[in-house]
């Protein structure tokens, strides 16, 4: 269901949802009394989601950057006879598209709902015409900007840790800079082991088997997604 300004519906689900979209990461910075006049000018628009409904389907070109506000969405990649890969999971807060909103290009993924969903769709590039009357010009793109950098630092850590030819590769090359993000060899991370194996790419049972060979090697101690890691013997000076 979408829901478009300038409706009385559009005004009336809009107030429900103002202050989740004022904590959000891009929107946090803007005086909450100039919100409602941003959103018009980013010609904003409210979507409604079903479970398991296929929001945006690869080969798309979109204009709009979305904003989850309520629900998770899941990225997938599919190849030329159908065969699905999962890239990643998007939950409440997570911008969707915003490289491709900016360069025009066409979308190689599709993005399914895992529960009911709602999107905040709006045109990105309105945000390049506000002049300097609008309060919120500079932070708002300098936020964006920091949203598009984080993004794309976490791909390439993500082909990093792909790139690497083997499974134990790939989990000492993805924990190393975990240990760096924390500033600690002791750490928890956001995936549960399901959630790391697609993450990297590899079988889930030959990854699990891979952290207990590391674990006997005395490279890492792991419970759930907590690790310390560790030097071995052979490895030491």
């Amino acid at each position: 269901m979408l829901v478009g300004f300038p409706t009385p519906q559009y005004n009336a689900v809009m107030s429900d949802y103002l202050k989740t979209i004022h904590k959000s990461k891009l929107f946090r910075r803007v005086p909450e009394e100039e919100l409602d006049s941003l959103l018009e000018h980013l010609d904003s628009q409210l979507k409604f989601y079903s479970a398991n409904q296929v929001a945006v389907s690869a080969g798309r070109r979109v204009r709009r950057v979305g904003l989850i506000l309520e629900g998770t969405m899941e990225m997938y990649e599919q190849d030329f006879w159908g065969r699905e890969h999962k890239i990643d999971t998007l939950k409440s807060g997570s911008l969707l598209l915003e490289n491709h909103a900016v360069s025009g290009k066409v979308t190689m993924h599709t993005f399914k709902t895992v529960c009911s969903t709602a999107v905040l769709w709006f045109n990105i590039r309105e945000i390049l015409t506000l002049d300097e009357t609008h309060t919120y010009n500079t932070v708002l793109i300098q936020d964006f900007m920091k949203e598009l950098a984080k993004k794309n630092l976490e791909l390439y850590s993500r082909v990093s840790d792909m790139d690497r030819m083997s499974t134990k590769e790939k989990l000492l090359s993805y924990l190393s800079k975990e240990a760096l993000r924390h500033n600690s060899d002791e750490f928890d991370i956001p995936y549960d082991r399901r959630e790391l194996a697609n993450y990297l790419s590899v079988e889930r049972s030959a990854m699990s088997a891979e952290l207990s060979s590391l674990s006997k090697e005395g490279y890492l101690v792991t419970k759930k997604n907590h690790f310390k890691l560790l030097k071995p013997s052979s490895l030491k000076d």
